[in-house]
Formats: C-alpha cells, structure tokens, sequence
C-alpha cells in the first residue's frame, strides 16, 4: 500500500503562487499502515466540517486537507489536484511575499515548534467579482508522537461586512454630533463679533477644531475671473495649503457649482486599500479629500463660500449636508447683520428718495390712496407680507389696485376710521428686502396710487449710482427723487438688537414679527391669534407656543445678565 504525494500545486489565497515539488510513492509498512488508518479517520472527520481545514506535518507539508478546501480550489480556477496534498504550507508563504502570508509563516512555524499553542489571523481573500474575509485558526495536534498542525480557513465575510456597516454608522453619527455641537458653538461665537472679517474667522475655526474635519476656509469668487480669494481659513491642509495661491485651487468646480446654484454641493473620496485587492501587483492609490462647498447667503446676496474638507469615508450624509445648508444661512445672517451695524454706527449717512412707477399696475382710481408701510415680513416660500395702514375711506380704492393682480392680495386686519391695518401679500420680489440684503436701511415706504416711495439710508461710503440700478435690475421703473447726506445725532443700538434677534429660529422671528405688525401687542388687538396663525398658515396652538418661546428669548437676551439691583 502506497501513500501518493502530488507533484505540482497551486495555493489561492487571493495572491497566486506556483510551487512545484516531486514526490514519490511511499510504501506502507505495519506502522505506515496504522498511521494511513488514521489518516484515513481524519479525513472524514475533516470532511464534516463546513471550514477549510488541512493538516500540516512538522515541517509544514500538507498530508491532508478536506472537501470544503478542495471544493474552494476548484470554485477558484485553482490549476492542480485541488486536494493540494505534497505542497510545503511554509514554503507557498515565503514565496507569496505578502504582509498575510509572512504573518501566516511566522504564526505557524512558531505553533509548529511548541512556541504557541494556538495562532490565529484575520486576512482578507478578495477574488475579481467577490469581495471576502477568512480568519485561519490554527491548533497542534500529535501524531505518531510528533507535533503536527491542523489549520482552518473559517469564511468571516458576513461578520466583517457587519463590523464595517457598525463601523460606518458611528463615524457617520460622530461626525453629525460634532458637526452639531461646531454650529451651536459658531451661532453663539457669530453673535458676539462685530465685523465680517471676524465672524468668516471664527467659523473656520471652530469647524477645523470639529473631530469629523481637517480644514475650512471661506471665500470669493471673482465674478470676471473665476479666482478663489481666501478670506478666512483654519486647520491641517498639508498639500492644499500648497494650491492657496495657484490658478486651480483644490475642490475649485464643487465651489463654482455652489456658486452657480446658490446650493450646497459635495464630493466624496475613495481610499482604497491594496491589502484588499485580489491583483498581487495593484498599484497603489492616491487618497484625495471630501470637499463641501456652502454658500453664505442672506436674501439675495451671495458673501462668500465656505469649503470644508476631511478625508472621511462616506463623509457628507444627507443629514450633515442639511446642517452645514443651515450653517451657512446662520452666517450669511450674522454677516449681514454686522454690515447693517457698520452702517448706521457711522454718524455721517447718506439718505436718497426712490419712486417706483406702477409697482401695482392699474387704471386711473376713482379715489386716490396711501398705505404707509410699517413692516415687512418673509414668507416659507420666497413670498413677503408688507403690513401697513390706510384709512377707512381708501380702503375700497387699495382693493381695486390689488385684488385684480395675480402677485398680490389685500387683507384688513383690524382697526377703523384713519387707521386700518392692511396685510400685503406678495408672490413676486420685494424691494425692501432687496435693499436690505445690501445694507441699505429703508426708513420710509409708501405706496400711493400703485407707485412706491422710499426713503433709503446709506453709509457714507456708498455708491448712490450702484445702488439705483441694482434696484432697476428687479425694478426697472425706478428713479431717484433726491439725495442728501444727514447727520445722525443719536444712534440705535443695533448690537443689542441683532444679538436679541439672532437668538430667533425663523418661525419665532416670523411670528413675533408678523403679530407685531398685526397690531397683536396693541391694546384692544387689531387682530386674534387664531387670525394670525391662519395667515401664516399655522396651527393657533403652534402660533401661541413659538410666540411664548420667542418672546422668552427676548426677555432673557435683554434682562437676563443684568446685575442684581434694589
């Protein structure tokens, strides 16, 4: 009786490696006999498993290997009996020359002479059109009172993948809670700087100080060129740093694209790991940054874009990509907010007349009409509510002018005799909201048999000429009236004010504004909260409560770091 030994095999273990030996036949004595039959008893206990299994002797050759291992070499292209039985385990590893195979030699050798009495190895096994796991565990056992090695491939694909979804998710959740915390930090941080440059600062450095970023940085755009021009910047940029001055910035078509649709736009990174590619000679490949590009706004006015990168995987979920949108409102906001500051802090101001020919279309009135203006409100969907009064007698005449029109509708509110509150609602753009965007503060706004008369504040240092035909742009019948420069004796405290209304979400600021402008406050009411709550489309109990809530933040923003006093 003869034992076989194969003459030439190959070993798959996502890294092909040809080794060829010659073997002979082996006669079977008495004792080769006994150890044949227990053998033989290995084979089919080995068999039974639903494992790779082999069985090395000391010198790591293999005397036995199971079905499952030699179904796995035919299932893989393997050129050689399948059984593999002849091939040096040791030898297949030297040569395979990888980081698995070397550890998988050290491990083995080591159990091999008695040094470990267990070895076990995560590695990856990746064929072209499956992606795959295995963890190799191998024990020693005697026989014929020598140590030999029965080693284990055990498929942990499922068990990975698991591992790296888990893993995913909290560093997706991680990322969104530091992201969250950043923002919450900035909204307080904005409110306290007093000028734009301070503000864009602030933000790249809390967002570069966040776990889930490398770097921020806030720009421009140059509209003729198409050149970014760094404002603010903060954090590790290693080789973007080196692209700050160069024609071609790193992530420069994500921000032109969030420039061209006022839209936050993203691009996410691949790193790929060679250790995970079934090719021996995969070339190594590059790791590149996630980038997001987010526009800071405010109504109309687009200030600059805030690009973050990180190198992240599946960084920017939907999630992180709606906050960072949020983010860039809240600083568009504050931005806004400390130019109109800088404006009106300054004494010498420029004041300008503007009339608006046929804002409302219409024929001649049979009575002519004036709604003065007193505040003006943004609606959810690019609409605005301008509120005002008139008289009794006009009201009629104001009916007339806008309930034909399609962009606009009239509602009385309350009052009677020479104050009547009206609401305005407009579908089309508004002027006062434009020129605010600019930080230009409009004093007065009349409307007066369909046309518009402004009273607009400038500072000092403003193009009056600019600002007429920026408003021409939307409102082509305008004409400047007058123009003069004032002096401002005593100055509102703008700073107080801004920082008592940044502490508003945009619903409580709606709603305060618009009961405000409602003559809510006033006593008797001009108009109920259940007639307010359904202008704004609004539930009564929803009203009540953001008006509760925003009238507390109020409270606290003006009384509440006020020393104790008698």
């Amino acid at each position: 009786m003869y034992l076989y030994a194969n003459d030439s095999f190959q070993l798959y273990d996502g890294k092909r490696v040809s080794t060829m030996y010659q073997y002979g036949l082996i006669p079977v004595g008495p004792r080769n006999r006994n150890m044949s039959n227990r053998m033989q008893l290995l084979g089919e206990s080995l068999d039974a498993l639903p494992v790779n299994v082999s069985v090395l002797d000391p010198e790591g050759m293999i005397l036995q290997t199971n079905q499952s291992w030699q179904e796995f070499g035919e299932q893989n292209g393997i050129r050689m009996r399948p059984d593999t039985a002849g091939v040096n385990y040791l030898n297949v590893c030297d040569r395979s020359k990888t980081e698995t195979a070397t550890a998988a030699r050290r491990g083995l050798t080591e159990l091999l002479a008695g040094e470990r009495q267990q070895f076990q190895l995560e590695y990856p096994c990746h064929s072209p059109v499956e992606q795959r796991w295995f963890l190799l565990v191998a024990v020693p056992v005697i026989l014929d009172q020598k140590r030999h090695a029965v080693v284990a491939h055990i498929n942990i694909t499922d068990q990975k993948r698991r591992e790296r979804q888990l893993e995913a998710e909290v560093a997706r959740l991680e990322a969104l809670t530091d992201l969250t915390a950043a923002v919450r930090e900035i909204t307080q941080t904005v409110i306290s700087q007093s000028t734009r440059s301070e503000i864009e600062q602030a933000v790249c450095d809390q967002l570069a100080g966040a776990n889930g970023y490398d770097c921020a940085r806030i720009g421009e755009v140059d509209g003729r060129t198409g050149r970014f021009t760094v404002r603010a910047s903060a954090g590790r940029f290693g080789s973007i740093q080196e692209c700050t001055e160069s024609d071609e910035l790193f992530g420069a078509t994500v921000i032109r694209e969030a420039v061209w649709t006022g839209q936050l736009q993203t691009t996410t990174h691949r790193r790929e790991n060679t250790a995970f590619d079934w090719r021996q000679d995969a070339p190594p490949v590059a790791t590149k940054r996630a980038v997001a590009a987010v526009p800071i706004r405010h109504a109309e006015t687009l200030y600059s874009v805030l690009t973050i990168y990180t190198v992240r995987p599946d960084a920017f979920s939907t999630e992180e990509r709606t906050t960072l949108s949020e983010l860039g409102e809240v600083v568009g906001h504050a931005i806004a907010a400390s130019e109109r500051t800088q404006a009106l802090m300054s004494d010498e101001l420029i004041e300008v007349e503007l009339r608006i020919r046929d804002l409302f279309p219409h024929e001649s009135p049979s009575t002519d009409w004036t709604v003065e203006i007193t505040q003006t409100v943004a609606g959810p969907d690019d609409d605005y509510t301008m509120y005002g009064t008139t008289t009794e007698a006009e009201i009629e005449a104001v009916a007339a002018v806008i309930d034909p029109l399609d962009v606009a509708a009239v509602t009385v509110i309350g009052g009677s005799g020479e104050s009547v509150r009206i609401a305005l609602r407009l579908s089309q753009q508004c002027v006062i909201p434009l020129l605010a965007s600019h930080g230009w503060s409009t004093e007065t706004a009349v409307l007066s048999n369909g046309d518009c008369y402004l009273t607009v504040h400038l500072p000092s240092g403003d193009n009056v000429r600019e600002m007429v035909e920026t408003v021409c742009e939307v409102f082509p019948n305008t004409e400047l009236l007058a123009r003069r420069q004032i002096h401002v004796d005593s100055q509102v405290d703008m700073e107080i004010q801004e920082s008592a209304v940044a502490e508003l979400t945009n619903r409580q600021r709606t709603v305060l504004q618009t009961a405000y402008a409602a003559g809510y406050f006033q006593w008797p009411r001009d108009a109920t909260g259940a007639e307010i709550a359904e202008s704004l489309g609004i539930a009564p109990p929803t009203f009540h409560q953001h008006l509760r809530v925003g009238q507390q933040k109020l409270m606290d923003t003006i009384f509440g770091e006020l020393p104790v006093a008698v």
